[in-house]
C-alpha cells in the first residue's frame, strides 16, 4: 500500500547500512544475462559475466578491493559503450569498454587510468554509442563524447 513503511534492507540481508553504501541495485533477472562493469576510486576496472552473481547465498562479494580503495561504478553494459573516467584533479580519460577485460568476481581488475600521486577517480560516465553527456569542469561545460578515445592505462587529458 502507498503508506506502508516497507522493511529495512538490513533485516533480510548481510548489508550493514552503518558501514556500507549501496552503489547499484538490479533485479537478478536483468543481471543474469548481461555483463556488469565495476570501477574503483584507484582506477581499477573489470567486466564480469552477470551469471556469476546467481548464487544461493544472501550476499556475495562482487569484487575485490585494494587497501583504502572504494567501489564507485557498478553498471550493466549493453555493447558499444565508451567509458569516461574523471579524476579529482580533473583529468579525463575516455576508453572503449571493449578494452576492459572480463574477469571473475573475485578479481581486482586492471588499471583503467594512470593516476598521479594523491589523485583518485572521482566519477565514471558510461556513454552509449551516439549519446552525449555534458559535465561542468572549472566553470566550463565539457562534452564528454568529444573527448578523444585513448588507450586504457594512460593518464588522460586535463580539463
Amino acid at each position: 500500500k502507498f503508506r506502508d513503511k516497507g522493511k529495512p534492507i538490513d533485516n533480510f540481508s548481510n548489508y550493514d547500512s552503518g558501514k556500507e553504501n549501496i552503489v547499484a541495485l538490479y533485479a537478478m533477472e536483468k543481471i543474469k544475462n548481461s555483463t556488469m562493469i565495476f570501477g574503483t576510486s584507484s582506477g581499477m576496472l573489470k567486466q564480469v559475466d552477470g551469471a556469476e552473481f546467481d548464487v544461493s547465498k544472501k550476499t556475495t562479494a562482487a569484487t575485490k578491493l585494494g587497501e583504502g580503495d572504494e567501489l564507485i561504478l557498478v553498471d550493466i553494459l549493453y555493447g558499444g559503450e565508451t567509458l569516461v573516467m574523471r579524476s579529482v584533479k580533473n583529468m579525463f580519460l575516455r576508453i572503449t569498454t571493449i578494452e576492459i577485460p572480463t574477469k571473475k568476481k573475485a578479481a581486482i581488475g586492471v588499471r583503467g587510468m594512470k593516476l598521479s600521486t594523491g589523485d583518485k577517480v572521482r566519477e565514471y560516465y558510461i556513454l552509449p554509442m551516439g549519446e552525449s553527456k555534458v559535465v561542468e569542469t572549472n566553470g566550463k561545460d565539457l562534452e564528454l563524447n568529444r573527448l578523444k578515445i585513448s588507450g586504457r592505462d594512460t593518464k588522460g587529458s586535463k580539463h
